[in-house]
């Protein structure tokens, strides 16, 4: 396996996580703290983009971010998109 050299979540507005365009079977903190710690691997240095767009639940972009803060991950950034709608 490819050391995964950064991470993307995209989160829609339905609130769904895609990690690294996987979408997970459960849109819940265990679930993604889960997807993450398996692609970090040990390493909290990977980039992290936390991305959402304007519909995206607040709560879900604070799931995220708590997953990875409880994770220990460092390098953490939120990018926001413009609904195509």
């Amino acid at each position: 396996d490819a050391q995964t050299d950064r991470i993307e979540v995209v989160i829609n507005a339905a609130g769904r996580f895609y990690v690294n365009d996987q979408e997970l079977v459960k849109s819940n903190a265990e679930s993604l703290q889960s997807a993450l710690y398996k692609l970090i691997d040990g390493n909290r240095d990977i980039p992290l983009t936390i991305r959402a767009d304007a519909q995206t639940p607040h709560q879900a972009v604070v799931t995220a971010m708590d997953a990875a803060g409880q994770l220990g991950m460092l390098r953490m950034s939120i990018a926001t998109s413009q609904s195509s709608e």
